[in-house]
């Protein structure tokens, strides 16, 4: 079962994609939010924390709360832009941005963590692991390339059809798994043999790679991904919220 918070955050957030609360408005106030959703005042902080740490919002001392977030206008050729910023599946991704997409599997298959591996990836040496290569398709085109590495516990038991509908839906829903934390690392890099078979990169000779160290409830590793982009349809949003903590670091 999902916290309270959570059926709160996404309502305020569709909400601010939608519109509803344009860029520079105040939501409405922490008050009529409790009562509109009939819960506690810490219910409503919580989602509105949980909204300010994605860039959705910003906490104005004696006014409010302000929408801060605005979308982005598109910067691809075809005049769209896939991007990528919470930890969510690539179904959650395409659907919120309005894009048609599938996902093909081309192999899937165990294996065993290594030595040489345990250091690369973080997984611990001899763990059993499955390995996915897929392809994701946009609006038709073959622009997403991804090597895939689960540990094989939390995906026991997924099927082919499961992984091309969405790994993170078959954690999550059918082995009630947790995903909680995510780390990435961008890089650009030259294409690959493997690239120019599989992907449409219209003349591009290089790649914006996204290395993803996912964790679990338990703060253990679960996946390890390294997913390549074509560069003109990537787009990459993060939000970083100045702490006391950074503050300080700059003394």
């Amino acid at each position: 079962m999902h916290p309270a918070y959570d059926s709160i955050y996404f309502d305020l957030k569709d909400a601010i994609d939608s519109g509803l609360y344009g860029y520079k408005d105040y939501l409405p106030s922490e008050s009529v939010l409790v009562k509109r959703y009939c819960c506690a005042h810490n219910t409503v902080r919580k989602a509105l924390e949980i909204l300010a740490r994605d860039g959705y919002v910003q906490p104005i001392h004696g006014k409010g709360v302000r929408v801060i977030y605005r979308p982005q206008k598109p910067v691809a050729k075809a005049g769209r832009t896939y991007e990528l910023k919470d930890i969510e599946s690539f179904r959650q991704s395409v659907t919120r941005q309005g894009f048609e997409a599938t996902t093909k599997v081309l192999s899937m298959e165990t294996m065993v963590a290594d030595e040489d591996f345990a250091n690369l990836t973080g997984f611990d040496e001899g763990k059993k692991l499955v390995h996915l290569e897929r392809v994701r398709f946009v609006d038709g085109k073959p622009l997403v390339r991804e090597s895939n590495y689960f540990r094989s516990d939390i995906v026991q038991g997924m099927t082919k059809a499961d992984a091309e509908y969405s790994i993170y839906h078959y954690i999550e829903d059918v082995r009630n798994e947790k995903i909680v934390t995510s780390r990435r690392r961008v890089t650009v890099e030259h294409v690959n043999d493997r690239d120019v078979e599989l992907l449409q990169l219209d003349g591009a000779d290089y790649l914006a790679v996204v290395v993803c160290e996912t964790f679990d409830g338990a703060g253990l590793l679960c996946e390890v991904t390294m997913v390549r982009h074509v560069p003109h349809m990537f787009l990459l949003r993060q939000t970083a919220i100045r702490t006391i903590v950074s503050q300080r670091l700059d003394e």
